[in-house]
């Protein structure tokens, strides 16, 4: 029974960190293209990967890094972070 539980909760969690993952893919390409960020997905896009990649830009903010870059840092931090633990589990 525990071993039920246990595969249960990794594919849970496994593909909640793959639809974040094709999120965060999504907002990015379409931060390429002219589309306003006030529509329904982009609004979406950002409300579910935001929350995600905020602590981590607060992160590098307090220590100073990367403040001058015209990239966002964070997101791709954030990105591989979500990455890796998809492939550890």
């Amino acid at each position: 029974m525990g071993q039920y539980i246990t595969y249960v909760v990794v594919t849970l969690v496994r593909t909640l960190l793959y639809a974040l993952e094709i999120a965060m893919f999504l907002r990015a390409l379409l931060s390429w293209f002219p589309i306003d960020e006030e529509s329904r997905l982009m609004s979406f896009l950002y409300t579910i990967t935001e929350p995600v990649i905020q602590p981590i830009r607060a992160l590098l903010y307090r220590l100073n890094l990367f403040q001058n870059s015209p990239l966002d840092v964070s997101f791709f931090i954030t990105y591989i972070i979500i990455a890796l633990l998809s492939m550890l589990l």
